[in-house]
């Protein structure tokens, strides 16, 4: 495995974080509930995004816990932010994949 692999999923959370951080700022957190609540196309986007995360996270869980990862606080932070939190968990898990591979070769 390429042991900068990691480096994909943080990019991709960084970028993520700095795109919602500045539409927060610019729109309001408030926008987010709104856009949530216009009807019902936008209740099935969420729930299908929140039951994407939840798959997610029951798939990265028995992968996080063979490399000495707690995924609950990984959970949380994906519950809390989505995508941003899941990308960072899949870096992390990556991350400690690649330096304990390198430390059996």
């Amino acid at each position: 495995m390429n042991k900068r692999l990691w480096l994909l999923p943080a990019l991709a959370s960084a970028l993520f974080f700095a795109f919602s951080l500045r539409v927060l700022l610019t729109e309001g957190a408030l926008g987010l509930v709104e856009a949530h609540m216009r009807n019902g196309w936008t209740h099935q986007i969420t729930i299908d995004l929140f039951s994407c995360g939840i798959l997610g996270l029951f798939c990265a869980a028995p992968h996080a816990r063979k490399y000495g990862i707690n995924p609950v606080p990984w959970s949380i932070l994906t519950m809390l932010t989505g995508a941003i939190g899941f990308f960072a968990y899949a870096a992390r898990i990556l991350y400690v994949r690649s330096a304990a591979e390198s430390s059996q070769s």
